[in-house]
């Protein structure tokens, strides 16, 4: 501040010596010279102008953030993402507090995961029991929790640990096994979004997307995810089915690693992404200022809610690809002291050591 102050008090002073050397005539006269302008003072006189503009916008500036702080401190806990970084937050320069918080992070990601037992029918195809798919049913499951509730949005679902600052369900699978799944069910891909020379939308075969779960009571809840999601503009749901683009791949031109784009978090999405797996089959832009979409604040449980998502692909010859699931889908998972009693001491000998030897690589790989 003082060397703020320092230097408006100099340039006052060399404006006050160059005008009183250099005489003007302000305003001027009609039909007469202007004479003895002298150029720099008004160059420094408009340095001036500019410094208190500054000066202004900054404590402007200032006072906005303020208040943005003030109003993100009275929200409320279920009002932001659980992606977003809080006072809580451990020091980043401890590294034995950053391990431990991403310890309990896994837990409570594991606790959730698990909530409920697998989907009576289906095959599981990673190695966590995230995800599963069931080729007769033509459905795909997966698990996943409630992220968000409030906000603008870019994305329905996105995989753990990469945008639920902007999604309202953060899955427990990645977006190239969802997509794998797709296709062992025979969903045809698409194409992503196109800018280049003109606007063209995704493409693909629709895939209808239901969220289950269960309530604090044990009931059974059921929800077609658009209901979700609600237009900035006119408050509806949203009215078509999602489409499956495929995404697309791309090489890391250093490592030269090919990755799936999608991985990267866009899933299920809302806003048109030439990475998205399942997009909007319409214009909805993916500018910060300008979403299409928001969270239904009121149709979504709270967060931290285990869901599993249904995803059911379209296919013409289905009678059921438009029936909501029902309760079976979502078998309650065993205690752990229920699934034990009754096994043998091999038995629980070979599950302590299959939990530790998962427990030795990395968390949640799959």
């Amino acid at each position: 501040m003082i060397e703020k102050f320092m230097f408006m008090k100099s340039v006052s002073g060399l404006r006050r010596s160059v005008l009183s050397s250099k005489r003007c005539q302000w305003p001027p006269v009609a039909g007469e010279a202007v004479a003895g302008i002298n150029r720099a003072g008004w160059g420094v006189l408009l340095l001036m102008h500019i410094a208190l503009a500054g000066s202004a916008w900054s404590t402007a500036v200032c006072a906005q953030e303020d208040a943005a702080k003030t109003e993100q401190a009275a929200q409320s806990p279920d009002e932001r993402s659980l992606g977003v970084a809080s006072p809580d937050d451990p020091d980043p320069y401890d590294d034995a507090a950053i391990q431990a918080e991403l310890e309990e992070w896994d837990r409570q990601m594991r606790a959730m995961a698990d909530k409920y037992a697998a989907p009576p029918g289906a095959k599981q195809i990673t190695k966590l029991p995230d995800l599963w798919i069931d080729p007769k049913a033509k459905r795909i499951y997966i698990d996943g929790y409630v992220t968000m509730r409030k906000g603008a949005l870019e994305m329905f679902a996105c995989p753990v640990g990469t945008k639920e600052h902007e999604s309202v369900v953060a899955a427990f699978a990645k977006s190239k096994e969802v997509h794998a799944a797709l296709l062992a069910l025979g969903t045809k891909s698409g194409t992503p979004v196109s800018y280049d020379p003109e606007f063209k939308p995704p493409t693909g075969q629709p895939v209808a997307v239901w969220v289950t779960w269960r309530d604090e009571a044990g009931k059974f809840k059921v929800a077609d995810a658009r209901t979700w999601v609600q237009n900035n503009e006119t408050k509806e749901p949203l009215a078509e089915q999602w489409v499956f683009a495929g995404s697309q791949l791309w090489t890391d031109p250093v490592d030269k690693v090919t990755h799936y784009s999608a991985d990267s978090g866009d899933m299920i999405c809302v806003s048109n992404f030439s990475s998205a797996m399942l997009d909007v089959p319409f214009s909805s832009s993916a500018q910060a200022g300008n979403l299409l979409f928001l969270a239904h604040t009121e149709k979504i449980p709270e967060q931290a809610t285990s869901v599993r998502l249904v995803l059911v692909p379209q296919f013409e010859n289905d009678p059921t690809a438009t029936t909501p699931p029902d309760e079976t889908v979502l078998p309650v998972a065993k205690k752990a002291s229920e699934r034990t009693a009754g096994k043998s001491e091999a038995e629980k000998t070979g599950d302590a050591k299959a939990k530790t030897d998962s427990s030795e690589k990395a968390s949640g790989t799959r």
